[in-house]
């Protein structure tokens, strides 16, 4: 993987980190470039993610989340923003961390139909995210995460993952990508 930052954009559910998992797997990532905001809160708090649901618990998740891509950019390796970064705010917060070491960002963007989302929730059998959480998260997706509106937005390039609905595992896409 060439030097840069690859912002993941989706709802739970949606893939995102079966997709890394794959690419950590194929060998096309390493995988302490993927920086995991559920897992730096796990790490940080010792719980599921839905008992340390606070603005304050969140704020320090993100930071470090930030911190460890800084130090990654810093040294000239990759990262991989694994969380949900649905809304332009986080999405800006991101590239700003990249223009801070002058490094190119990516954005992969999963979108499925909240069946589809729905379904993938109730297979992964995570009880800390509800059904509402990822309604909530997949209309916001359709309001401010349209590939014009993340194009508009600076990255160097924007790419659409795909899903179940077109037949593709995650295994499958990650074999769509090269990160040289």
């Amino acid at each position: 993987m060439a030097a840069g930052l690859v912002v993941l954009v989706g709802a739970p559910a949606s893939g995102k980190t079966s997709f890394v998992r794959a690419l950590v797997a194929r060998g096309q990532v390493a995988a302490d470039a993927v920086v995991s905001s559920d897992e730096i809160r796990a790490e940080l708090f010792g719980v599921p993610p839905a008992e340390a649901d606070s603005d304050v618990v969140d704020s320090r998740v993100f930071e470090e989340r930030d911190r460890r891509i800084a130090e990654r950019l810093a040294a000239g390796r990759s990262a991989i923003a694994e969380s949900t970064n649905v809304t332009a705010e986080a999405r800006a917060r991101l590239l700003a961390l990249a223009g801070r070491f002058h490094t190119p960002v990516t954005v992969l963007r999963f979108t499925h139909d909240v069946t589809d989302l729905l379904r993938q929730q109730a297979e992964r059998g995570r009880p800390d995210v509800t059904d509402e959480d990822v309604r909530a998260y997949a209309a916001i997706v359709v309001r401010e995460a349209g590939l014009d509106q993340l194009r508009s937005e600076g990255p160097a390039a924007v790419h659409e993952i795909p899903g179940r609905r077109q037949g593709v595992t995650p295994a499958e896409a990650a074999a769509l990508f090269s990160f040289n």
